[in-house]
């Protein structure tokens, strides 16, 4: 029982030297510069807009956001792909309820719902931002998430989209994920 014993210690004792190298590879938070999205993707608001959103996430998964003209640890690469895929239907936006005073009396305008629908195309919105390190340009870390949304609506606007994936790809971090996360 003793040599078991013995064996079972000696075992236990190298383990924690055989992990170590592995531990190293893992990706650490520090400091991170942000790219932009490349020219012509997007809209350079848009593009400032997913920065500035993938900032506030890495920092939420305590990173530290420099500046871009800065060099950190790591930098974060986005790639921002958008496609229209389908159509639905939607609500019509309907005029709110109206007031007016004037100096011969009032009138208000109450709309009443029509129940008038629109068909707007589908886009499909997918964000990935892969984590290298500066020395060597290895990746240590990438995360996609992506969402759908119909065109023209509050919902796709490019401050609302960047904000939600953003948060999405970085709230599984550091897991690797063999799928896009999804969000509604």
């Amino acid at each position: 029982m003793t040599v078991l014993r013995i064996a079972a210690a000696m075992l236990a004792a190298l383990a924690p030297v055989a992990t170590a190298p592995a531990m190293q590879d893992a990706v650490m938070p520090g400091t991170v510069t942000v790219e932009p999205l490349p020219d012509g993707v997007v809209s350079p608001e848009a593009s400032r807009l997913f920065a500035e959103a993938v900032e506030r996430a890495l920092n939420d998964a305590d990173f530290l956001a420099l500046p871009a003209d800065n060099r950190g640890r790591y930098i974060a690469r986005m790639k921002l792909s958008r496609h229209a895929q389908g159509s639905v239907a939607v609500n019509a936006a309907e005029q709110g309820m109206a007031s007016d005073f004037g100096d011969w009396g009032a009138r208000f305008l109450v709309t009443l719902p029509s129940g008038k629908r629109h068909i707007r195309g589908l886009i499909v919105t997918e964000l990935e931002i892969e984590v290298l390190r500066r020395d060597g340009m290895q990746p240590v870390w990438s995360g996609r998430a992506l969402t759908v949304k119909p065109q023209g609506t509050p919902g796709d606007a490019p401050a609302a989209v960047a904000k939600k994936l953003a948060d999405a790809v970085m709230r599984v971090f550091p897991e690797q994920m063999a799928e896009p996360v999804s969000v509604p």
